[in-house]
């Protein structure tokens, strides 16, 4: 259990990052605003990955 929990925090750590960093808490939000960072941040990091295998 202790090795999920330290994997769902690296996967949430960038929008708890920028949500902390705009002054909101990322709880008090239901998650909204940490996911649509979330989604935005892995998109690129997959993005990047994929281009620098396919190019």
């Amino acid at each position: 259990m202790k090795s999920l929990d330290l994997i769902r925090r690296a996967f949430f750590w960038p929008g708890t990052l920028l949500t902390k960093k705009l002054g909101i808490d990322p709880e008090s939000e239901f998650g909204l605003l940490r996911s649509l960072f979330n989604s935005l941040v892995w998109t690129v990091v997959a993005l990047g990955i994929l281009f620098l295998f396919v190019f």
